[in-house]
């Protein structure tokens, strides 16, 4: 069959060739010829095609290669990781969605930052904060309760195994749906130790990257070591992401599925590495997102996300002396101060959104 047997480049030339004939066949090109065949004369409309294709020069291949490798690399079928993560690279989002796994995809303006979350969902704001009121922080951080791998994100976090071949819960379906090429590549990596992070590309995921991290078996009371290596899984995400200039990330719970890590201990973990991060970090990335699964973790989350990422009054901040450092050096004429019944000068907290 002609062209079965065409490298890559030359089905690119023809793809082009076909797109310029398309739109120019049916009706005659005129070129500036110059020389001696004077001002406005006509060619031949081969010559003058040829003419054409040269002076539109790498403009025009630009435009037609992604029309003609989208049609050549099937990631359901192709076998050739490297092929279809060089295909997908070159895609934007709206190009890519045609190769997502699935039609349900959630877009990243769907998922309301934690400032926009917390105000609609009327959030109470505990007595004792870790932190003081950020509202730069909270317009980067979102809890977002859903399916992790349907998220259009720039990458996604898998709670992964030292193989990094695939397992159960969120790494299985991770997976799944990326695809096979996901494996061979994850093949390449000879895997990952505990509280490191490796990236691969997201295939047929709408992430377009995935960061693989392995997380500390705890199966109980977590020791210090194992809280260093479950906060460094994060932080060496992070780390990664930044080094890739990924702005949107979303993670998992990591290590509370069957590593056995006590659902609120990790969570307090999380909220505090995260906020430390955002920090020093926060003009580096546009959101980062904590995705839950089970009810049982979107409770902890809502309940802890105010003591480190507060959105009420900074009325308290780790007892009296935070209290006292937060409120203003001039409010009133009248002095105001914390006492046992709660500030006179504000609401009670429990009437505070």
């Amino acid at each position: 069959m002609p062209g079965s047997f065409l490298s890559l480049q030359q089905q690119r030339v023809l793809g082009s060739l076909g797109r310029l004939w398309r739109e120019w066949g049916g009706r005659p090109i005129a070129v500036h010829a110059g020389g001696s065949q004077g001002d406005g004369a006509r060619l031949p409309l081969g010559r003058a095609v040829s003419r054409w294709v040269f002076a539109q020069g790498i403009r025009s291949w630009a435009v037609a290669a992604p029309l003609t490798m989208a049609a050549k690399v099937d990631l359901t079928t192709s076998t050739d990781w490297k092929e279809a993560k060089s295909f997908l690279k070159g895609l934007n989002n709206k190009q890519r969605r045609s190769h997502y796994f699935t039609k349900d995809f959630v877009k990243l303006k769907q998922i309301p930052t934690w400032k926009e979350m917390a105000k609609s969902a009327r959030i109470q704001q505990p007595e004792e904060t870790n932190y003081p009121k950020d509202n730069n922080l909270n317009g980067k951080i979102s809890l977002f309760r859903g399916d992790i791998t349907k998220l259009e994100v720039d990458a996604i976090v898998n709670a992964a195994n030292s193989s990094l071949l695939g397992g159960g819960g969120v790494d299985g379906c991770i997976h799944r749906s990326a695809g096979p090429l996901l494996k061979e590549e994850c093949r390449t990596l000879n895997g990952c130790e505990t509280g490191k992070a490796k990236i691969t590309c997201g295939y047929r995921l709408p992430a377009r990257f995935i960061i693989h991290t392995v997380g500390p078996i705890a199966q109980g009371q977590p020791s210090s070591s194992q809280q260093t290596e479950l906060s460094d899984c994060y932080k060496n995400s992070l780390k990664l992401a930044l080094e890739n200039k990924l702005q949107t990330v979303a993670f998992p719970c990591i290590s509370t599925g069957v590593f056995g890590y006590p659902n609120e201990d990790a969570a307090v973990v999380v909220l505090n590495t995260l906020h430390n991060w955002l920090e020093s970090n926060k003009d580096k990335v546009e959101r980062l997102i904590l995705c839950v699964f089970l009810e049982k973790d979107d409770e902890i989350y809502k309940e802890k996300l105010p003591k480190f990422f507060p959105i009420g009054g900074e009325r308290t901040i780790n007892g009296f002396l935070g209290t006292f450092l937060s409120l203003p050096l001039i409010s009133s004429l009248t002095p105001r101060f914390p006492c046992a019944e709660g500030d006179p000068g504000e609401e009670p907290p429990s009437s505070k959104l």
